[in-house]
């Protein structure tokens, strides 16, 4: 039997909107629920592929690329960018009748993976190990410690981790997309179905499911004493590449690249080509096309919104590389006219 989830007067709204929040769609976006026929079967299986293909705007680039920059110090954060070996289940049991699910920025529709699960994760990973058992003071210290009332305690009132685990971000242009489609199939549904209860066997009929993941890359940040911020920094990498965050990490999932890469902006193909005619035009370098007017008033007569918000937050990267170091000290009269044109 069909259930009706949304009213029908808010049907054609969400048929006409160009921009989508998958948030919204995953919550209440599904019009009916329906798995025992076949075309609500694939009614659900073509809300899940538009959640899935929903890109990130300009809207986006721009609150990631002030993120950055408002945790750029070095003495007081850390930022690191991990990418995903396989792909990332974070918030499943969020979609409601969907029965799928997703972490989905409130605000800026993108998935993020929360900074208590980040810190949980992190703290489960350590305290398990042989380092915890000899230096217990270093994980109270690190992550916090619950009060005590006995008045043998080390910590009667509590105590508050020196190092705080922000929310992690999905890092623009890592994929071309940050939500795909996944599909895990369930091989003895009436023995988790019962508890247990229903003897699994070799003759249950697998049922797939359909899932959404995540897939590319999430910058990490932490923030405190910049000596913590290090061995908080190989906690961290040491536990996402080994444990694994969000649901399923025994089977694969979850799991992130131990290398850490620099957080960067995506890379812009319209800058490159833009440069490279600029530079072969002025019979100049790609380094003093990258900082001169020129190239900004070439960007501020982009009409389409989000190539140009690409576009900035690419060269604003660039301008931002430590042996730079030009957004905040443009270096000389042509870079304070172009960071002038960028900041209109």
């Amino acid at each position: 039997m069909a259930t009706q989830l949304m009213r029908e007067a808010l049907r054609p709204l969400y048929h006409s909107a160009r921009e989508a929040h998958p948030g919204l769609l995953i919550q209440r976006g599904y019009p009916v629920y329906d798995q025992e026929t076949e075309e609500g079967r694939e009614a659900k299986t073509r809300h899940l592929q538009r959640i899935c293909a929903v890109t990130p705007t300009p809207f986006y680039h721009n609150a990631y690329q002030r993120w950055r920059t408002a945790t750029a110090d070095p003495l007081r954060f850390r930022q690191i960018q991990l990418a995903l070996e396989s792909r990332l289940f974070i918030g499943l049991t969020g979609g409601g009748m969907l029965e799928t699910g997703c972490a989905i920025s409130h605000s800026y529709g993108m998935p993020y993976i929360p900074g208590s699960s980040v810190k949980g994760v992190v703290r489960a990973h350590v305290c398990g190990s042989p380092f915890a058992d000899k230096h217990p003071e270093v994980i109270a210290e690190l992550f916090g410690a619950e009060a005590d009332p006995m008045p043998e305690a080390p910590y009667p009132q509590g105590l508050s981790g020196l190092v705080s685990f922000h929310d992690a971000w999905w890092v623009p242009g890592s994929a071309e997309r940050p939500l795909v489609e996944e599909i895990v199939t369930t091989h003895h549904l009436e023995y988790y179905g019962s508890e247990g209860r229903t003897p699994a066997t070799d003759f249950d009929s697998p049922i797939p499911n359909a899932q959404i993941a995540v897939q590319g890359h999430c910058l990490f940040v932490l923030e405190g004493p910049p000596a913590w911020l290090d061995l908080a920094q190989q906690m961290l990498i040491a536990a996402l590449s080994k444990r694994g965050i969000g649901a399923k990490t025994r089977t694969g999932y979850g799991l992130f690249d131990f290398n850490p890469q620099k957080p960067a902006g995506p890379v812009c193909a319209w800058v490159n080509e833009t440069i490279e005619r600029l530079a072969q035009q002025n019979k100049t370098n790609s380094e003093e096309v990258l900082r001169s007017k020129g190239l900004a008033a070439e960007w501020a007569a982009l009409t389409d919104a989000a190539l140009k918000a690409e576009a900035l937050e690419d060269i604003r990267s660039r301008w931002q590389e430590k042996e730079r170091d030009w957004w905040d000290n443009p270096p000389g009269k042509s870079a304070k006219q172009a960071r002038a044109l960028y900041d209109e």
